[in-house]
């Protein structure tokens, strides 16, 4: 994609230093190095011009730095994800000065169709992301604290109390009183811990209430049965509006629940599913969906479909609920972009048909 009187810059960061690379309108490489404090970053924007296009690998600290480079330069800023990006973590030579080099020539030589670009976030989605993200570390917190307070009562040979006995504050308060002094003091210093954890869970829980209370989208994603808050805004973090997403297909596979495919020849092969996109988005999804087909009242098209998929074609739950979870992905997507909340449709056996043979297919 060589263009006359254009630059193209690859940039490189760590997590306190860059690295530039940049072929100038004469196709000559020039290098440049520095911080990535706010000072070193402004002076790295005073050195490009809005007819630049820049690739930047990504990581924790690059979509600041694209969000503020579109606003101070205006140029053409591509997060490229640097696991798909065969040519940089497959190198025998990795070094910073290199990695920058090859983003460089690749926005040089590849079109936007052809790069595994990352689309830069709003501001109200990177706020929700971050939400999700808390609230998994929080729950992963007390859960790793709950074990250990639970590793030192069998330590101690008392082996009657589980984990369902240390759930709560009252129950823990009781069950410290079977420990001797000094095992009482460490455990009393544990129970502290997970106190002040289920504290800040209950604090990002009202963050994400408010959410939901601002934004009629999510409220609309809570009416297909097995979607609550935390899935609603995780979907809607990662999703956006939906706008960028032509259709459910599209949806689906950025969230990573398409099979990966195999074509040799005239055979085709359907393997486990790609599980691109973000995990914890795809793992609440699953976890939607199997509280949709255990709980939802009435006889949904997703209920149904689940039925019809194991019951009469005979497909494994595993690999069932991940089409559910997939369809549910794909109607969310069409909440968003008709602004509509969830409308119960019930299918005859004979339309199953046409759902079952595709799903089979594709699971």
């Amino acid at each position: 994609m060589e263009q006359q009187n254009r630059r193209f810059v690859g940039l490189d960061f760590g997590v306190r230093t860059y690295e530039m690379c940049m072929y100038d309108e004469n196709g000559k490489i020039v290098r440049s190095n520095g911080l990535t404090t706010p000072e070193g970053r402004q002076k790295l924007y005073s050195k490009l011009k809005p007819t630049d296009r820049v690739g930047i690998e990504m990581c924790s600290l690059t979509m600041k730095v694209a969000r503020e480079m579109k606003s101070a330069v205006g140029c053409d800023v591509l997060l490229l994800h640097a696991g798909k990006l065969a040519v940089i973590y497959k190198s025998l030579k990795k070094t910073d000065k290199e990695d920058a080099l090859k983003l460089a020539r690749l926005v040089k030589t590849h079109e936007d169709e052809e790069l595994p670009i990352v689309p830069l976030p709003s501001e109200v989605d990177l706020k929700r992301r971050r939400m999700i993200r808390e609230a998994k570390q929080l729950r992963s917190d007390r859960t790793k604290e709950v074990n250990r307070l639970h590793a030192l009562f069998v330590e101690c040979g008392i082996t009657d109390i589980k984990k369902k006995n240390l759930a709560t504050k009252t129950s823990r308060e009781k069950s410290l009183l079977s420990l001797e002094k000094t095992q009482k003091k460490q455990a009393e210093r544990i129970c502290q811990v997970i106190d002040l954890v289920e504290t800040q869970i209950a604090e990002v829980k009202k963050e994400i209430a408010v959410e939901v209370e601002n934004d009629s989208n999510i409220k609309n994603l809570q009416t297909v049965p097995g979607i609550g808050e935390l899935t609603a805004v995780a979907y809607s973090g990662f999703v956006g509006d939906g706008s960028r997403f032509d259709n459910g297909s599209q949806v689906s596979n950025y969230l990573g629940l398409v099979p990966k495919l195999d074509i040799s020849c005239d055979q085709v092969h359907y393997g486990n599913i790609t599980k691109a996109g973000n995990p914890e988005v795809r793992s609440l999804l699953i976890m939607a969906a199997w509280s949709h087909v255990r709980f939802a009242k009435e006889d949904t098209v997703l209920k149904s479909k689940w039925q019809y998929l194991t019951q009469v074609r005979g497909m494994s739950k595993k690999k069932a609920i991940v089409c559910i979870a997939r369809k549910m992905a794909e109607m969310m997507l069409a909440i968003l972009k008709t602004g509509k909340p969830y409308s119960p449709k019930k299918f005859s056996v004979d339309q199953y048909s046409e759902l079952a043979e595709k799903a089979l297919k594709s699971a």
